[in-house]
């Protein structure tokens, strides 16, 4: 089983699939990692999947309420909320 160091370098080097599988076993394992799940809403974050990023964020938030997740969660709600009027159909 890779470990977080392992993860955030195929995250770094833009290897998101081997990632993905990679923090799916390690949660399998230990599921009460705050980081891990921190981690996996980065990737569905990066794939617009923002509801399975909001999920995760908010079971690493529940997980260490101090995080940085909340912040993270914030900038989604962010992204979903923002409208560009110059971009509308008359």
């Amino acid at each position: 089983m890779a470990g977080l160091k392992d993860i955030e370098t195929l995250l770094r080097d833009g290897k998101i699939d081997k990632a993905y599988d990679s923090l799916n076993d390690y949660l399998k394992k230990d599921p009460g990692c705050a980081h891990a799940w921190y981690l996996l809403g980065g990737i569905y974050r990066r794939q617009q999947l923002w509801g399975d990023a909001i999920n995760a964020y908010n079971k690493a938030k529940l997980i260490e309420p101090d995080g940085p997740a909340d912040a993270a969660i914030e900038s989604i709600y962010d992204i979903i909320r923002f409208v560009n009027t110059d971009l509308m159909n008359p």
